[in-house]
Formats: structure tokens, sequence, C-alpha cells
């Protein structure tokens, strides 16, 4: 089975702008969420339950939310470990018919981009864009608004 393949400005912009605006219905069968954390190791864990306790509450079956989950904990790390980000912006969105979201923006100093890599069987990481490319349906980045990345990751669910 092939993996799905990064697309980099594969999708449109997301509603309210590049990073989104705040939670509201916003407009036919759209939930969004964003929200802004420390770039701290202990901010992974915050980003995690805050999918935890919105997703479910969007419909998103167990299997989704596990996948969305997963896909804020490796983008989230990703940005706390390469960029010199102080913040790191995340977006949670939902569009009918059965898609999510998920973003994170860092405040830039890092590569142009996120790059998959081969990790080796006894390396501790490097595994982390390959786990979002088997969760997502798509994913990608995009500059951010200033100066920094968008990553994103678009799952398919059932809800």
């Amino acid at each position: 089975m092939a993996l799905p393949q990064r697309m980099t400005m594969a999708r449109p912009m997301p509603l309210g702008g590049p990073l989104g605006g705040p939670f509201s219905g916003l407009g036919t069968g759209v939930r969004q969420e964003r929200f802004q954390l420390p770039a701290q190791g202990a901010s992974v864990a915050a980003a995690r339950r805050r999918v935890r306790s919105r997703v479910p509450v969007w419909g998103f079956c167990e299997d989704t939310c596990d996948a969305a989950e997963l896909v804020m904990s490796e983008l989230f790390t990703n940005a706390l470990v390469h960029t010199g980000s102080e913040q790191i912006l995340c977006v949670l969105r939902a569009e009918e018919p059965r898609t999510l979201y998920v973003e994170v923006a860092d405040q830039g100093g890092g590569s142009a981009g996120p790059a998959p890599r081969q990790a080796g069987a006894e390396d501790e990481g490097g595994r982390g864009l390959a786990l979002v490319r088997a969760m997502a349906a798509a994913w990608g980045d995009r500059p951010g608004l200033n100066g920094g990345r968008v990553v994103w990751a678009q799952l398919s669910g059932v809800l």
C-alpha cells in the first residue's frame, strides 16, 4: 500500500485567514478551535489533551480521535525541537462531511519545511513525519504569517 504523499500548499487556506479564526460555527458544518501554547515539552501533552477534549465533541469516532491526538503530538514536537519558537499555535478544524484538519504553526528559525527521514533501528527519533504520513489522508506545509511555517494534516474520519 502506498503512503499518502506530502502536498505543500495543496489545500485552500483555512477560514478566517492563513491560521484560521477562533472557535465558532463558521458556516455550514465547519467547527474550529485554535490555541497557543508555550514551546515547552509539557505543552505537547497539553496539546494532546485539547485534541482529546474537542474532537469527540465534534462527533468523530475513537479511531479518528486517536489519530488526531498522535498527529498533533508529532507536529507539535517537531515545531518544538526544530524551530526557535517561543509559542506554538495549534488549529483544529472539522469540515463536513468527515474531514478533520490538524495544524501547527511555529515562529520560524528552522529549515524551509519538514522533511521525512529514514530512522535507523536504534534511533530514538526521526519517525514522526512517517507516522503523520501513515495516519493522514494528506499533509503538507506552507509559510506562516510571520516567517514561521504551518504544518497541517488532513484526517478522514467517521462521524
